[in-house]
């Protein structure tokens, strides 16, 4: 990846079952330069038997997960394998899904038991991990869980707030979520 910073979080799987495979998942502690461009290659290296097959897999992750770093290295997939076979297999499917799957659970863990860690996380990634309600519908609820908001309470533009610590100060008898759209959070203020 040409990083040399050490990541936020990384994951490290030996999958055997249903699927065979090793992942090596990380991310980075600063995004690319030109990771707002949807057009950019991302990915993971996609290795099969441990013979390398190609840069930038991006089969293996959604693109609101573009930022997400690492490789896989599958015992199930041909070796000669072409991007056009990889759109239609199973088991590039099923990769996908336990991939994202533990790419959302790392980044919980990390919301969860490092507020520092996870704030300096949303402040580089932030923006493309609100595009996954709209393009991942199976995680939405996961992913609104991992999304922060400024909010009036904290009056500041800082995106700190989630969902469940809104919901958690609601008032008795509220039963909706208010918000405000808006250029930024000084345009919402006026």
């Amino acid at each position: 990846s040409h990083d040399f910073a050490d990541p936020l979080v990384w994951s490290h799987n030996r999958v055997e079952g249903k699927n065979d495979y090793t992942s090596l998942l990380y991310i980075p502690s600063k995004a690319p330069w030109d990771m707002m461009n949807r057009d950019h290659k991302s990915g993971l290296k996609l290795y099969v038997q441990r013979v390398f097959i190609m840069d930038d897999a991006e089969q293996f992750m959604p693109s609101y997960l573009r930022f997400v770093r690492g490789l896989i290295d599958s015992n199930d997939l041909p070796l000669h394998v072409s991007r056009e076979i990889l759109q239609d297999n199973k088991v590039t499917q099923s990769l996908r899904n336990a991939c994202t799957k533990r790419v959302l659970t790392m980044l919980e863990r990390m919301a969860k038991n490092d507020e520092e860690k996870y704030q300096s996380f949303w402040k580089e990634f932030g923006l493309v991990l609100k595009e996954g309600p709209a393009e991942d519908v199976a995680n939405k609820e996961k992913i609104a869980g991992l999304l922060r908001f400024a909010s009036t309470e904290v009056d500041s533009a800082e995106q700190t707030v989630g969902l469940a610590s809104y919901v958690e100060r609601m008032k008795e008898g509220q039963d909706k979520i208010y918000y405000l759209t808006a250029d930024s959070y000084a345009a919402a203020k006026n």
